[in-house]
């Protein structure tokens, strides 16, 4: 027995056909990425913001017993 009938050769047109679909995989993955590169930036932002108004809050002053903010 020879490895040639053990293990089959693909033909030209499969071979064209897994490289085609190799490209559409990597350009899908591609996107992905590009993608998630996009949600970090916009959760960081949003990150960045809750941040800058926490720091912006009225003051609570004592009013009577209760605290009544402004």
């Amino acid at each position: 027995m020879t490895l040639t009938n053990v293990l089959p050769m693909p033909s030209l047109s499969q071979r064209a056909s897994n490289r085609g679909s190799d490209e559409i995989r990597i350009r899908a993955l591609e996107r992905l990425y590009e993608r998630r590169a996009a949600v970090d930036e916009l959760i960081e932002s949003l990150e960045n913001y809750q941040r800058a108004r926490t720091g912006h809050t009225a003051m609570c002053v004592p009013f009577t017993a209760a605290q009544k903010c402004s």
